[in-house]
């Protein structure tokens, strides 16, 4: 009776820890936006606004403030602080769908809120031929006007679907030369 409970109690550890391990995306369902993809993209007629972004790795920004309305100063000119510190902390999980808000040559704005609310986006940078999070000094970001840490998400690539590869519309011919005196 006891060796039927033992590979009973494996499989039931072993599906509590799968339960906790995060969940993922698998990489083979997406591919790194290149800076060569966008020119296949652009040449095929397929505006960026029209192609569904994603993130690789989580991106957490922070910022600590105080609201305005919570501040006040009297007779004396002392500041006081009702409520304390703000803190604003903004999440993106990995593979988070995202839209382009603006796009220059070398840098894409991608917003990934769905509240609707954000009009910059984040702004990714072209590194090599990927693009990637673009941080200032001391892990600084930079987001709707406001500067925030960036404890997590750095070095954050965009990521499209690959069935996007699958819109654009190839054509590969070879050539074979020409010779001299040989005609047409």
């Amino acid at each position: 009776m006891k060796l039927a409970k033992a590979p009973l109690l494996v499989i039931l550890f072993a599906v509590c820890l799968s339960a906790c391990a995060p969940s993922t995306v698998p990489f083979t369902n997406f591919t790194v936006f290149t800076e060569d993809l966008r020119g296949t993209l652009e040449s095929a007629g397929i505006p960026l606004a029209k192609v569904q972004f994603y993130n690789d790795k989580p991106i957490t920004i922070k910022r600590q403030g105080t609201n305005a309305n919570d501040i006040s100063v009297d007779a004396e000119g002392q500041i006081s602080i009702q409520n304390g510190k703000t803190v604003q902390t903004i999440n993106v999980r990995p593979f988070t769908p995202g839209v382009v808000m603006s796009s220059t040559a070398g840098s894409i704005n991608v917003s990934f809120d769905d509240t609707q609310k954000d009009k910059q986006g984040m702004h990714f940078i072209l590194q090599g031929n990927q693009y990637y999070i673009e941080t200032m000094d001391g892990n600084k970001f930079s987001y709707n006007g406001n500067v925030f840490d960036i404890p997590a998400g750095t070095g954050s690539r965009l990521f499209v679907s690959k069935d996007l590869l699958n819109q654009v519309n190839r054509q590969n011919e070879t050539q074979k030369g020409r010779r001299v005196g040989g005609g047409q």
